[in-house]
């Protein structure tokens, strides 16, 4: 791979090119050094793309359903044939261990692709009800914001489902993942979809991605990222009542029932809290303990620390790589020492930067216990390798510490009895719970997405082709 990569392109109506405007550095978080550049695009660019996926909708909308399914099974055989590569390029990017990135960056997404094109063939374009036939299809130009965090799997889930509901979209991904996305929008243009059909244009939330969610050429607006963010494009779109879909933040509980494996639990809580250095929404970052089990959990946790590896992200052996940026390590590092500040004891880590690699934006990752329920660590999403421990008393307790939070994307119930995990799940105010160590990543076509502050709408399976639908009843 090129130590550095010419500026990231645009992408409308078919044609590549780099516009004008403000220059942003792309930084290797690993090295802290430049590997590209990319443009600022701004509202002209975004104009023209919009205009472009408007023009090219009509057709695409009338399309057969079996040919849009076909083509996205194309695209996900050449993202497994290019996954190696994208997968580097992530890992390049924004510092996730390869043997991560070959997972979630190239082997979910190309199977996000083929379930979503299953998904499309057994979808009810065409449903009688109560003597009327209701018509779905495509809505129009969806303007897709993605993240950095999980940057091709984020674009795929949005793209895919838009794409096989018949409507066209406007990409804007992170700029600090440009590069990923361009190669991802190229394996579409080889896998055969239309011009016009998807576009990317490439810039900072603030400017391009404030431009695409105002547009008012705009059907729906699809966005991942923060709460505050997620407010903007909320406050953008509503001026020109443009549907929104917002999947936001997370303090995702892990709740460890008093008859679960300790040792299992303890260590999948801790692997899955840690994930891609805690830069994930539905990251586990608070485990809920009981407390007669409280000591006994000490050992294991710091076990289960200690098999995170740091180190080069290239490095198959690396489980934990960098954060994202330096920004992103200071914020992590401020949340940790008001942690202490506020009466956390540190089981885990340090509260510095790590000493694990001599470049690289590190955390140790760190474990947090002792805190007061309304600790910052507690309440707010951090985005790092940090866990936050809670003690409850008995399940209603448990429930009671889970459900007390901003937040609802995700959780984790653990127990020896299935049946009872479920019973607590049900009581969980989430949009996703997962029993005993189940990865969203296996299950392709489950809905995701979050309740209160973590957003509305789903992406996935039948709901996330939903998302990009206009229903017509149709009486006679």
């Amino acid at each position: 791979m090129a130590d550095t990569f010419d500026r990231a392109g645009c992408l409308i109506d078919g044609d590549w090119f780099v516009p004008a405007g403000p220059v942003i550095e792309v930084i290797d978080p690993f090295t802290e050094s430049v590997m590209g550049e990319v443009v600022d695009a701004g509202s002209e660019v975004v104009d023209d793309a919009v205009r472009s996926a408007a023009a090219a909708h009509p057709a695409w909308r009338r399309t057969d359903v079996a040919e849009r399914a076909e083509l996205l099974d194309r695209a996900a055989d050449l993202l497994t044939r290019d996954g190696s590569a994208i997968a580097a390029l992530v890992s390049r990017e924004m510092g996730m261990p390869i043997s991560l990135a070959e997972v979630t960056q190239a082997q979910l997404p190309a199977d996000v692709l083929r379930a979503t094109a299953r998904t499309a063939r057994d979808f009810p374009w065409s449903q009688d009800i109560d003597g009327a036939t209701l018509v779905r299809r495509g809505s129009g130009v969806v303007g897709a914001i993605t993240p950095w965090n999980m940057p091709v799997h984020q674009i795929v889930a949005k793209v895919s489902a838009a794409l096989a509901a018949g409507s066209t979209v406007v990409l804007k991904a992170s700029e600090m993942t440009p590069y990923d996305a361009n190669a991802l929008a190229a394996l579409f243009l080889e896998a055969g979809f239309p011009a016009g059909v998807f576009n990317v244009v490439t810039g900072t939330g603030a400017v391009t991605g404030a431009a695409l969610a105002a547009h008012p050429g705009l059907a729906h607006v699809s966005f991942t990222g923060s709460v505050v963010a997620g407010r903007t494009v909320a406050s953008l779109a509503a001026q020109t009542l443009t549907r929104c879909t917002l999947e936001l933040g997370g303090k995702s509980p892990a709740v460890v029932l008093p008859d679960a494996d300790l040792e299992t639990a303890l260590t999948g809580v801790v692997t899955s809290g840690l994930v891609n250095s805690g830069q994930a929404c539905n990251a586990t970052t608070r485990l809920l303990i009981p407390e007669h089990l409280a000591a006994d959990s000490v050992d294991i946790i710091e076990d289960a620390v200690a098999q995170q590896v740091l180190g080069n992200p290239a490095d198959p052996r690396t489980r934990q790589g960098p954060l994202v940026s330096a920004r992103q390590r200071e914020r992590v590092l401020d949340h940790i020492g008001d942690a202490v500040a506020a009466g956390g004891h540190l089981l885990t880590g340090t509260g510095k930067p790590s000493e694990a690699s001599p470049t690289g934006y590190f955390v140790d990752p760190t474990v947090i216990t002792g805190l007061p329920e309304d600790a910052r660590a507690i309440r707010e999403e951090i985005f790092g390798p940090v866990i936050a421990v809670q003690i409850y008393t008995d399940v209603d307790d448990a429930v009671r510490i889970a459900n007390d939070c901003a937040y609802g994307l995700s959780a984790e119930v653990w127990s020896g009895d299935v049946e009872r995990a479920r019973a607590v799940a049900g009581r969980l105010d989430v949009g996703q719970v997962k029993i005993n160590g189940v990865r969203t990543r296996n299950r392709p076509t489950v809905p995701f997405g979050g309740v209160k502050n973590s957003g509305y709408g789903r992406e996935l399976g039948h709901l996330g082709i939903e998302e990009f639908t206009d229903v017509t009843a149709v009486m006679s």
